[in-house]
Parts: C-alpha cells; sequence; structure tokens
C-alpha cells in the first residue's frame, strides 16, 4: 500500500492506496470535567478542608506520530527550502533519490495502533489545612492520579511457542513446527519477513496510578524568618513509564528522551508482566527551603559606613533528601525461545535456584550494590520445559526464557543535595540597589552515586555457566558513576532601579 501522492509521477502503478483515515476510531468524547471545595468549619477561619477531582487529557507530541523509519521499506528524505510566498511548495527530489525495495531484507519499524486512544488522567486530592500560629500553617493531603490508555511500545511480533499438542503453521511456507528452539524463533513468529524485536506497535494500553501522603509546615516572612518544609510519602505503580524516566540499566544516569512512549520488558502479550513500580517512584521525599535576613548589629548605629556593609544581609537554602530510584534487572541474553534476544534488552532474568528479592539486598560481595548471585539467566537445556509455557512446551535445543524477576525489584542509593547562599545588598540613591550574590550548589561535596548496572549481559560469557548461573558477576552489579555534580560556586552581581 502506499499514501496518496499530490504529485503523480510518484504513485506506483498497479499498488493500491492507503486511505487518509489512518486512525480507525477518532476519539472524540475527550470531556474533562472538574470540581473543587473549600469549607472552613471554624468561625475563626484557622482550619480550611479541601477538596477535587478532575479529568485531564495529555496531547501526544509530533514525536508520537512519526511512526515511519528509514528501513526497508519505509524511508525519509526531509527537506527544509526557503521558499517565498508567491511560490511555497518546493519541487520535489528526483525519483532516483529513493531506494529500491530489497528483497530479502528483513523488515523492520515503529507504527502505531490504529485503535489508538487520547491518554488522560483522572487526578484526585483531599487537605486539612490548620493555622497553628500566626503566619505558621500546617497543612496534611492525600493526592492521588489514575491514568488511563497510556503510550508504551510492544514488539507485536514475539514467537509462539509450538508443540505437538499445539503447532505452528508458517504462513509462507505451509511448514507445521512442533519444535522450539532459538534458530526456529523467526518461524514461529506471526508476521513472516520482519524482525521480531524491530517490529515495534505503539498502543494506548498502559495505565499507571499514584498515591501520596503530603505533609507540609509553611512559615511566611516574619521576624526576617521564611521557612517552607515538605514531606511525601509516595507510591506509583504502572506498566510503562516513558523514555528517560528512570536511571537506566548501563550504570549511567539516564538524561531523558524525546517521545511519549518506551517497550516493555517480558511477554510482549501480557499486560501484567511489565506491571512494578514506576521508573521514576521514590517513596519518601522531603524538601526544606528557608531564608533568613540578619539583623542589623548593634554597632552600625553610629557609622553609616558600618550600617552599608553590615546590613542588609540574607541567607537561604535548599534542603533534598529522598529515597533511590528503582533498579531495574534485565537480560538482553534471555528471551531467546521468544526470538526477544538482542542488543535491546526486551527480558528479565530468573532468581537464582532459592534465591528472592530479599537474597538480592542481603549478603552483598564487598564492592557491589546488590548480590548479583542472587540472579540467573533462564537457561533451559534442551528436551527440558519451558516454564514460561507452564508446561506446555519444551525446548528443542538450549535456548532462554522469558526470567521470572519482576520489574524494578530493588532500590537504588538515596540522594541528598544541600545549595545554600548569601546575598548582600546595597542600597543607594532612594530604590536603586546592587545584589551581590554568592551561591553553592551542592555545598557539602556530597557524593550521590547513581544506580549500578543492572543487566546482566554485562557479564562476560565465561562468568555464566552452561545452567545460566553466575560464577564471575563482573560489573554486573556495581555503581560506576555519580549521578550529581561537585560543588559549584556561582557569584553574581545584579543591579536594581
Amino acid at each position: 500500500m502506499q499514501a496518496g501522492n499530490v504529485i503523480p509521477r510518484y504513485d506506483s502503478p498497479g499498488v493500491p492506496k492507503a486511505s487518509k483515515y489512518v486512525v480507525k476510531s477518532v476519539d472524540q468524547n475527550n470531556f474533562a470535567p472538574r470540581v473543587g471545595f473549600a469549607y472552613s468549619p471554624l468561625s475563626s477561619g484557622r482550619l480550611v478542608v479541601r477538596g477535587g477531582f478532575g479529568i485531564f487529557y495529555s496531547r501526544p507530541t509530533f514525536q508520537y506520530g512519526t511512526f515511519s523509519v528509514p528501513a526497508p521499506p519505509t524511508y525519509i528524505l526531509g527537506r527544509r527550502p526557503n521558499a517565498p510566498l508567491s511560490t511555497p511548495f518546493f519541487q520535489a527530489p528526483p525519483e532516483n533519490q529513493f531506494p529500491k525495495f530489497m528483497p530479502g531484507v528483513t523488515l523492520s519499524g515503529t507504527f502505531f495502533d490504529r485503535n489508538i486512544r487520547t491518554p488522560y488522567f483522572n487526578q484526585y486530592n483531599a487537605s486539612v489545612q490548620y493555622e497553628l500560629f500566626k503566619n505558621l500553617l500546617v497543612e496534611v493531603a492525600y493526592v492521588g492520579t489514575r491514568g488511563l490508555n497510556q503510550f508504551r511500545q510492544i514488539a507485536i511480533n514475539q514467537a509462539h511457542l509450538a508443540s505437538p499438542r499445539n503447532p505452528i503453521i508458517n504462513v509462507v511456507t505451509g511448514a507445521t513446527i512442533t519444535t522450539n528452539t532459538p534458530a526456529n524463533a523467526p518461524l514461529r513468529a506471526p508476521f513472516q519477513g520482519v524482525e521480531i524485536n524491530g517490529f515495534l506497535q505503539n498502543q494506548s494500553t498502559a495505565q499507571s496510578s499514584y498515591n501520596s501522603l503530603q505533609a507540609s509546615l509553611t512559615k511566611q516572612l516574619s521576624r526576617r524568618l521564611q521557612l517552607l518544609g515538605s514531606y511525601t510519602y509516595a507510591r506509583s505503580i504502572d506498566n510503562s513509564s516513558g523514555q528517560g524516566a528512570g536511571a537506566g540499566i548501563n550504570g549511567i544516569v539516564n538524561p531523558g528522551a524525546i517521545g511519549d512512549t518506551s517497550g516493555i520488558l517480558g511477554n510482549q502479550f501480557d499486560n501484567r508482566a511489565n506491571r512494578g513500580v514506576s521508573d521514576f517512584d521514590r517513596t519518601h521525599r522531603f524538601v526544606l527551603s528557608y531564608l533568613w535576613e540578619l539583623p542589623k548589629p548593634a554597632l552600625t548605629a553610629r557609622s553609616s559606613a558600618r550600617q552599608w556593609l553590615l546590613s542588609d544581609w540574607q541567607m537561604a537554602g535548599i534542603i533534598v533528601a529522598m529515597s533511590g530510584l528503582p533498579i531495574d534487572i534485565v537480560d538482553s541474553g534471555a528471551g531467546s525461545l521468544y526470538g526477544l534476544n538482542g542488543p535491546s534488552a526486551l527480558a528479565r532474568p530468573s532468581y537464582a535456584p532459592g534465591a528472592s528479592r530479599k537474597t538480592a539486598a542481603s549478603n552483598i560481595p564487598a564492592g557491589y550494590f546488590f548480590n548479583p548471585f542472587a540472579f540467573a539467566r533462564p537457561t533451559v537445556l534442551s528436551g527440558q520445559l519451558i516454564p514460561s509455557s507452564n508446561g506446555t512446551a519444551t525446548a528443542s535445543a538450549t535456548g532462554t526464557d522469558l526470567g521470572n524477576v519482576g520489574r524494578n525489584v530493588l532500590r537504588g542509593p538515596r540522594q541528598i543535595n544541600v545549595d545554600f547562599s548569601i546575598i548582600k545588598r546595597f542600597p543607594f540613591g532612594g530604590s536603586k540597589n546592587i545584589e551581590l550574590r554568592v551561591e553553592f550548589f551542592n555545598l557539602l561535596n556530597h557524593v550521590n552515586l547513581a544506580n549500578p548496572i543492572s543487566d546482566l549481559n554485562a557479564i562476560v560469557p565465561s562468568g555464566i555457566d552452561s545452567s545460566g548461573q553466575i560464577i564471575a558477576p563482573g560489573d554486573f552489579g556495581r555503581i560506576i558513576s555519580t549521578s550529581n555534580n561537585p560543588r559549584l560556586i556561582q557569584l553574581a552581581l545584579k543591579f536594581k532601579f
């Protein structure tokens, strides 16, 4: 099929044109009501109860629509001409600039589900605020969010498992397949001629939930002091967190990426396989910010020079302490019986015999952040039942299963940061003044460690025995980088008039 082109010479004769209505059902019911209330039961007005509920739709970015990729048979040729307004349509490039389709090349690409829906969130909250003293407020709140129709990316060409009772008939060759080997995984895939882990569909089938208890203490500026302290105890759970939301798996901080979707690991057809705490989840978070106007020294009363130098000083700072990000244990060598192994991890390892998440967080060898021996490559020897098949399929050659380790089962190092600043104002000429600021970022020069390497494939082949057990973990489980900068000092001079 081809898109209908404005220029006839690019239309291939005999090839039907695709409808311009690519999306099967347009989502036209994006009704987003919102309601809230505030009630003060005391005549003094010192106690206020608030609450609210709202539905919020998330408009996808343009990045989500660029589903075509420069891989056979699709091709992108971009042009950004500077055309005059009188003739805004640029001349199309010659036909020979477009590559011909090459038979025999395995196809790959990313496309979106024709039943795509608009992502939306149900947000709800309830809070109680009380004025303890003048200019001093305390607030306790529950804040929750439920996300529906969220974006995620599925490798829809994952191979099915075969058996004599449930054979697979290849739609191209007509051959009947009853065996399961890593080599015949492409023949057991539902779509022939395309890659298994490179043929991806963007769907709006992900869900999320966020529940939190939030407490804050606010002191408005009085008696030269302003203070805001807040604490959040929260849990975010989803089955797809989006790109760049977490700490990554290679021991280096993930700065994020442009896009709305990210792939999932494990069984691509099981919505529960990727359910876990969100990549960005932090259970505890405490933030304290303050501003203190230093009092004028008594010795400034008799000297204007001393008053000019020793008055109008301020100190301010922000202290942040929070839980670490989740650690997702993955294995790009797992899932070969499903065709999911490769450079991009689409599966996870298994726990070693007798091990569990608790084991992974105990008996940690020196130099490691978690116990790497608690995990194993999910190797299935020839003739053994494939565990993920629930006893219905057997491996006809040695390969790897999907693994039984859940998503984000461990927690990374906690994060602490202290920023501090000193401000001095030099007033002159009425409302005019010069402000000198000295700002210290990471005042204590505290090192915040990044998450450890959590890809089991970081282990050299000789570090894993034939049954999948780890005998030499290498860098798997080691921390190799930090997640923050060293102390930075910044000077600023500002003239206000």
